[in-house]
């Protein structure tokens, strides 16, 4: 199974409120609506399933509508296309019900996030731990922009320059 954070789960990750479990906070910080379960629980020392059940039951994780099979999950190619439907379902009308400014800020902004959070796991892996953990600290356009000129700097160097140039325009395509 994928699961995805919820905005209550995004919000978590900030005001760390509710979890005060190590490898819960872990965990949660870890669920990108790409990587499987079982990447997860061999990845994060000391999760189970029930942390996983914990953080559903708290609103802050919800499997993705679509979940892609076990072992297509793990090629990483099935499990990018449910992840934005699910994920972007919300903010699809930009600013339908929302002044306009002010929701296509909003919605730049998460799908920024998300995008690069997709990038750092596809391209880095758990050796973007860190950078992940950036994305979700990141308060401001320029905080995040900062994480992601980070990120295409590590990829620069862990896959060379055609595969940082990539990253750079999927970040920033204009």
């Amino acid at each position: 199974m994928i699961w995805a954070k919820t905005d209550a789960g995004r919000a978590e990750v900030q005001s760390k409120a509710l979890i005060k479990e190590r490898s819960q906070r872990n965990l949660l910080l870890l669920i990108d609506g790409q990587k499987s379960e079982d990447m997860l629980l061999s990845g994060v020392a000391g999760v189970t399933l029930d942390d996983f059940s914990a953080l559903e039951a708290m609103g802050l994780i919800e499997p993705l509508q679509t979940p892609p099979t076990r072992s297509a999950s793990r090629t990483g190619s099935s499990a990018a296309a449910p992840a934005t439907p699910a994920r972007s379902t919300a903010p699809a009308p930009l600013g339908a019900a929302e002044p306009a400014a002010a929701a296509e800020s909003h919605v730049d902004y998460r799908r920024f996030a998300e995008t690069l959070t997709q990038l750092i796991a596809k391209e880095l892996g758990l050796r973007g731990f860190t950078l992940t953990l950036a994305v979700e600290k990141a308060s401001t356009p320029e905080e995040l922009k900062d994480v992601a000129k980070r990120t295409i700097e590590q990829i620069r160097e862990k896959k060379g320059a055609s595969a940082a140039e990539a990253a750079r325009r999927a970040l920033f395509p204009r």
